[in-house]
């Protein structure tokens, strides 16, 4: 009953201010939760976006997450798009963002998880989400996503290649057979190199925007899974519009505004891949309440991803979702 009092208090304050002290809150909540000895049978996870550079990856056992993914990560740090450039709407029950990959880079990033990943407990995974400065031109992009690969061989526990940020120009412009083979083979090719010293097999999910659909969408999933990619993260954020100051800034959205066509999405994959359980799939977009959580995995859901949800329902949401599973 605390959270909807706190939550409008720091809605009070700008998005992305509010998303740094809630960082700062949650370490000092932290000292007050039990790190679990290892993690079972815990399907819930942390989308990318929330956990950019790797700064609270060790408190997410603790709020009650059996994975995160962090990220996304490029080759090179890069700033991402000029400020403001997240916003809530509360009222809906939504988020706009067009932060633009903003991060550290893989070099930092990397040897930040190097330190961080023994102290995690057993069980909990690690994904990094891959991406491509915005720089790079979209012909050279695989080397990005490579070279990004490459930086986490050793710690990564899956990799997810992300061509469907509405918040980089022309990154989406890659969800096609011919761009996406390129950079799915430029990364299983890390995974075959000296470099890969413990000789890991990372899996590989490619996360697909929420537009894609029909024939758009089912030739992509099974052009990518022949090629040997584990699964899909489905979806990312919803293209659209902000207005702001009387400017319309380009972005994407997430929250309760995707809930149906992110379980669509799920089920259209679901089922054009004709029940193939070798196929992994994460779930995200939308889950707002414990029932939609449920929902997606009973429908085929692996595993499934929270970011707007977390922040609406409060602190303790994984950990809802997690007992009323297992209730």
């Amino acid at each position: 009953m605390f959270w909807p009092i706190l939550r409008t208090v720091l809605f009070l304050l700008p998005a992305e201010f509010t998303h740094e002290i809630s960082k700062f809150g949650m370490r000092l909540m932290a000292l007050f939760m039990k790190q679990p000895k290892e993690i079972r049978n815990n399907p819930i996870g942390l989308a990318a976006g929330f956990d950019k550079n790797c700064e609270i990856l060790d408190l997410l056992p603790k709020f009650g997450f059996g994975h995160a993914e962090i990220g996304t990560v490029t080759p090179k740090p890069q700033g991402g798009n000029p400020k403001p450039r997240l916003f809530r709407n509360p009222r809906d029950k939504t988020i706009f963002n067009r932060m633009g990959f903003n991060n550290l880079g893989a070099g930092i990033i990397s040897e930040r998880l190097k330190k961080i990943k023994p102290a995690l407990p057993p069980g909990f995974k690690v994904g990094v989400n891959l991406g491509k400065n915005k720089i790079t031109p979209d012909e050279q992009a695989a080397g990005d996503y490579a070279r990004v690969a490459r930086a986490f061989l050793d710690t990564a526990d899956y990799f997810v290649i992300n061509v469907s940020s509405p918040n980089t120009p022309g990154l989406r412009a890659l969800q096609t057979i011919e761009a996406l083979s390129l950079i799915v083979k430029a990364v299983q090719q890390e995974l075959l190199s000296p470099a890969n010293l413990k000789n890991r097999a990372i899996p590989i999910y490619v996360k697909l925007a929420p537009e894609l659909t029909g024939d758009s969408l089912i030739p992509l999933l099974k052009e990518l899974t022949a090629l040997g990619v584990s699964g899909f993260v489905l979806t990312n954020t919803q293209a659209g519009h902000y207005i702001y100051r009387g400017e319309s800034l380009p972005g994407g959205w997430s929250g309760k505004n995707l809930s149906t066509t992110s379980f669509n999405r799920l089920t259209e994959a679901k089922k054009a891949l004709k029940g193939d359980f070798s196929v992994r799939m994460i779930s995200v977009g939308g889950i707002m309440t414990t029932e939609e959580a449920i929902k997606r995995l009973k429908s085929g859901a692996n595993e499934i991803q929270l970011y707007t949800g977390w922040i609406y329902q409060g602190p303790l949401f994984a950990h809802k979702i997690y007992h009323e599973l297992h209730s």
